[in-house]
C-alpha cells in the first residue's frame, strides 16, 4: 500500500479528503492528518510517508516551507499541493521544489483522482526501480564476496569496489565459515518449494555487522566472511549454534557448519575457505558434530579426508571426454581401495566427490541437461545416508552406470545426427564457423560436439575443417590460375600467411611448390 498523510488547517477539508475517496481504490491509505506542516514534519521524522497532500497557507509552518524541510532532510515524498488562491508565485515556488500536481480548491474530485492514478502509478515504477536496483547490487555483492573468498579477485578490484562489499580492508582477523543443509529424510525428493530457510538465515545474520553472507545457487550452501573477529570466536560459535537450532526445529532440513582457520589479512581470507571448504564436505548425517573448526580437526586431518590425486581427477575428465565408462570405473575403484580405511564421514565426501566429478562431466562435455539429468543431480546427496564402504561403493557404480545409459542414449541420436552437421561442414566450410557457432545452429553443448565429432570423423573440429580448406586449395591450385591470396579467400583463410602456414602444415609445401610440382606432372 502507498502511506499518505493530509496537511491542512482547515478541518473540514482534512475531514472531506479522508471521505470523498476510497484510498484502497488507489491502493492507498491515508495514515494520518495534521493542521500544519511543523506536526506534518515531527510525524515524518519517525515513520516516512509516500505521499503528502499539503495545503499552501497555513498557520506556524506552511506548505513550502514543509516540502523545504522535506527536500533538505532527503526524505523521498511525492507532493499534491492544495491552495484557495491562484498565485502565480506559489506555482512557481512549488513547482521549483517538484510537485505532481497544483489543485485550487475547492477540490475537483474527477481532476484529484486523475492526479491520484498517476502519482500510484509514478510510485509503483520508482518502487519497482528500487527492487530491481537493490537485487542487483546484492548479486554484484554476493558475486564480489565470493570472489574474494575464492581467491578470484585482486586486492586493486577490491580497492576500487570496497563500497558495495562493506568491508573493513584492515580488519582484525576474518574467519570463513560454510552452512550446508541436507534434507531430514534424504528418500524424499524434496519439491522445489521445500528449501532450507537461507532468506530468514541472512536477514538474521545480516542485523550482526561483523558477518557478511554469500548466498549459494543450489540451494544447500550459505558462505559466511567474519571481519573483526579474532576474539569472537565464543559468539561466532554461539551464533552457529543458533541457526542450526533454528533450521531443524523450522524446516525440513538439517544445517551443518565448518569454520576454516583465521585469516591474518584480506588477501589470505581464500587460505580459511579452502579450508573450510574441505570440512563442509565432510559434513553428513553421521557426523558426530554439527560445527567443525579447523584448529580442531587439523591433528586428525590424515584420516578424516580422502585421499584423491590430482592426476585422477584429470583422468575423469579425459576419460568421460572419449565415453570411456570402463576406465572411469576402474579409476573409481582405484581411489576406493586407496581409502578404504578412512572413515564413514570420509568415505561419503568421497563418494560425492566422484559421482559429482562425472555428473559435472555431463554438463561440461555431455548434451544438454535433461529431467534425468537433474534428477541425478537432487540424488548426489544420498551419498551422505550410506553408511559403510560395500554400500557406497556400489552406489557410486550404479550412478556412473545411469550417467553413461543416460548419455549413451543421446550419443547413439548424436552420431544419426552426426551425418546432416558433416554434411554441413562440407558445404561451409569457407565461411566464418567455428565449433560454438556450429553448436548453436544444431542446438547442442560445444564440447558434446567436439566429442561426437572426433569419435565419428578421427579428428578435431579444427583438424577436420583445415583438411577441408587444404583439399580444396589443392583442387584450384591445380585447375586454376588464382593467386595464391585469392585461393586463401576462396577457402575461408582471410590471411594468406597463415593459409601457407596451414598449406605446407597439411603437404609439406608451399602452394607455390605444389603447383610447380603439379604443372611438372
Amino acid at each position: 500500500m502507498i502511506d499518505v498523510i493530509i496537511v491542512d488547517d482547515e478541518p473540514l477539508i482534512r475531514e472531506g479528503l479522508v471521505k470523498l475517496f476510497r484510498w484502497e481504490d488507489f491502493q492507498m491509505q491515508v495514515r494520518a492528518v495534521f493542521s500544519n506542516g511543523s506536526l506534518a514534519l515531527e510525524y515524518l521524522e519517525k515513520q516516512p510517508v509516500d505521499l503528502i497532500i499539503t495545503d499552501i497557507k497555513m498557520p506556524v509552518m506552511n506548505g513550502i516551507e514543509l516540502m523545504q524541510e522535506c527536500l533538505k532532510r532527503k526524505y523521498e515524498s511525492k507532493f499534491i499541493v492544495l491552495s484557495g488562491y491562484s498565485d502565480f508565485e506559489y506555482v512557481k515556488t512549488a513547482a521549483r521544489l517538484g510537485i505532481e500536481n497544483y489543485l485550487l480548491k475547492p477540490v475537483d474530485t474527477q481532476e484529484m483522482s486523475q492526479t491520484l492514478h498517476q502519482v500510484r502509478h509514478k510510485i509503483q515504477a520508482l518502487r519497482q526501480d528500487r527492487v530491481m536496483l537493490e537485487e542487483g547490487l546484492r548479486i554484484l555483492r554476493n558475486n564480489l564476496l565470493y570472489r574474494l573468498m575464492t581467491g578470484k579477485i585482486s586486492y586493486e578490484e577490491i580497492e576500487e569496489r570496497k563500497d558495495y562489499i562493506h568491508i573493513p580492508l584492515r580488519s582484525s582477523g576474518y574467519r570463513v565459515a560454510i552452512l550446508k543443509f541436507l534434507p531430514k529424510n534424504p528418500a524424499e525428493i524434496l519439491s522445489a518449494t521445500h528449501r532450507p530457510p537461507i532468506q530468514s538465515i541472512r536477514r538474521h545474520l545480516e542485523e550482526k555487522d561483523y558477518i557478511n553472507t554469500v548466498t549459494d545457487f543450489s540451494g544447500r550452501m550459505l558462505y559466511l566472511l567474519f571481519c573483526g573477529c579474532a576474539d569472537r570466536k565464543s559468539e561466532i560459535q554461539a551464533d552457529l549454534d543458533n541457526i542450526i537450532n533454528y533450521v531443524s526445529a523450522t524446516s525440513l532440513f538439517y544445517a551443518y557448519a565448518s569454520i576454516g582457520f583465521m585469516a591474518e589479512t584480506i588477501d589470505t581470507i581464500p587460505d580459511s575457505y579452502v579450508k573450510a571448504s574441505a570440512l563442509i564436505n565432510t559434513a553428513g548425517y553421521n557426523s558426530s558434530v554439527a560445527i567443525r573448526w579447523a584448529e580442531e580437526t587439523v591433528e586428525n586431518e590424515a584420516l578424516l579426508l580422502p585421499h584423491v590425486e590430482f592426476d585422477q581427477l584429470m583422468q575423469l575428465n579425459e576419460k568421460f571426454h572419449y565415453n570411456n565408462k570402463e576406465e572411469i570405473v576402474s579409476i573409481t575403484d582405484d581411489i576406493f581401495h586407496t581409502n578404504r580405511y578412512i572413515p564413514t564421514d570420509g568415505l561419503q565426501m568421497l563418494t560425492y566427490m566422484i559421482v559429482s566429478k562425472v555428473y559435472s562431466n555431463v554438463r561440461l562435455y555431455g548434451s544438454s541437461p535433461d529431467t534425468e539429468c537433474t534428477k541425478i543431480e537432487k540424488e548426489l546427496e544420498d551419498a551422505y545416508t550410506l553408511t559403510d564402504y560395500d554400500s557406497l561403493h556400489s552406489w557410486a557404480h550404479r550412478m556412473i552406470d545411469r550417467i553413461f545409459s543416460m548419455e549413451g542414449d543421446k550419443t547413439l541420436s548424436g552420431t544419426a545426427n552426426i551425418k546432416k552437421i558433416i554434411r554441413y561442414l562440407d558445404e561451409n566450410y569457407a565461411c566464418d564457423i567455428n565449433l560454438k557457432t556450429i553448436a548453436d545452429t544444431f542446438h547442442l553443448n560445444a564440447l558434446y560436439l567436439g566429442r561426437i565429432l572426433k569419435l565419428e570423423t578421427g579428428c578435431s573440429f579444427t583438424d577436420y575443417i583445415n583438411r577441408l580448406r587444404i583439399d580444396r586449395a589443392q583442387e584450384l591450385l591445380s585447375h586454376t590460375d588464382l593467386s595464391a591470396k585469392q585461393i586463401a579467400e576462396k577457402v575461408g583463410y582471410g590471411n594468406d600467411k597463415y593459409f601457407n602456414t596451414q598449406f605446407k602444415k597439411y603437404t609439406d609445401m608451399t602452394p607455390g611448390e605444389y603447383r610447380k610440382e603439379i604443372i611438372k606432372s
